[in-house]
């Protein structure tokens, strides 16, 4: 198995990959392995909600989900805030009652997302995906003991996260592809060269951190 973990994607690729159904099913890849997590993702609250609740229940009773998520708070949803709120901590309940991961989609709703880990403090496998923020909102986030997942915004000179990386400790960071088409490996090519370490040494760090929040899944990292 290589050694790229990809910890939020809509289309896994090389090694492992932890892919989001929420907008359809998955492509499988020809080579790598594939595990799947559910949530209800901020932007597509509907009338529906009540039984995508259930389901994302039922699947990680039975074992089929490895976390919840994408779920979170967006500003720029339908629903009101309050209600992404309410949804959100039920999301989190299940996470918390099974022990797996939770992987955050928060977009101008950090303090609110804060709020509702404070109410959680012995849960603490919570992942903001696709960081791309500011300076003060990443270390308010470490504060409260949230990991921290990069994607392609990485590649990008200037951009926020690509200013911050060297910022990330080693062992609150993730990588992922989310729904874009840059491949998991150049993605870890472009922050091993931000942080300035080997492409080896980034794998091996990210490996540890998947194992620590995964520790149930049985696979050779």
């Amino acid at each position: 198995m290589e050694n790229w973990i990809d910890i939020h994607t809509h289309c896994p690729g090389r090694g492992i990959s932890v892919a989001d159904r929420c907008l359809g099913e998955v492509v499988q890849p020809e080579g790598g392995q594939v595990f799947y997590s559910r949530g209800i993702h901020p932007l597509f609250i509907d009338d529906g909600v009540e039984g995508a609740l259930e389901q994302v229940e039922r699947e990680a009773a039975a074992g089929k989900i490895v976390a919840v998520g994408e779920a979170g708070l967006d500003r720029n949803g339908e629903a009101p805030l309050e209600v992404q709120a309410g949804i959100f901590e039920r999301q989190v309940g299940i996470a918390a009652r099974y022990g797996l991961p939770l992987v955050v989609h928060v977009v101008r709703a950090v303090p609110e997302l804060i709020a509702l880990r404070k109410k959680y403090p012995a849960f603490g496998k919570w992942i903001v995906h696709g960081f791309n923020s500011r300076r003060e909102i990443l270390h308010d986030l470490l504060r409260h003991g949230f990991y921290i997942s990069v994607g392609a915004k990485a590649l990008v000179e200037g951009t926020n996260v690509c200013r911050l990386l060297p910022e990330i400790p080693d062992d609150r960071l993730f990588l992922e592809t989310d729904e874009g088409d840059v491949p998991i490996e150049e993605v870890y090519a472009a922050v091993a060269l931000r942080r300035q370490v080997p492409v080896e040494e980034l794998q091996r760090m990210v490996a540890v951190n998947f194992e620590r929040l995964f520790s149930t899944l049985r696979i050779n990292v």
